[in-house]
């Protein structure tokens, strides 16, 4: 399917458009995913995130290029899972730390 049928489609609100961008793009997503994201189900996530977007963003967005559009959601969705997890890794090492102390210090 072309993709300005997918984005008026999007325009229409008709939920196949989300069917159809998953079987056109969806393991370019999953590439562009992987290459940030190392486990399976982030990934998964990821892509699940980029429907939601999708349908949020257009309308009223109409953009040119749908899969640099497409990648670059993707792309920031990824991004965004990679910082969340390292800022939940270092706050868990920092409560452990500080855990840790407290029970030198009695």
């Amino acid at each position: 399917m072309q993709d300005e049928k997918i984005i008026q489609m999007l325009f229409e609100r008709d939920e196949a458009a989300l069917a159809e961008t998953q079987a056109k793009y969806g393991s370019f997503c999953h590439t562009v995913a992987a290459n940030i994201l190392s486990l399976r189900e982030d990934r998964e996530e990821c892509l699940n995130d980029l429907l939601l977007a999708l349908w949020n963003a257009i309308p009223p967005e109409r953009p040119q290029n749908l899969k640099a559009y497409i990648a670059k959601i993707v792309r920031n969705l990824a991004m965004k899972k990679t910082r969340s997890e390292n800022v939940w890794r270092r706050s868990k090492s920092f409560a452990e730390r500080a855990a840790g102390g407290e029970d030198s210090a009695s």
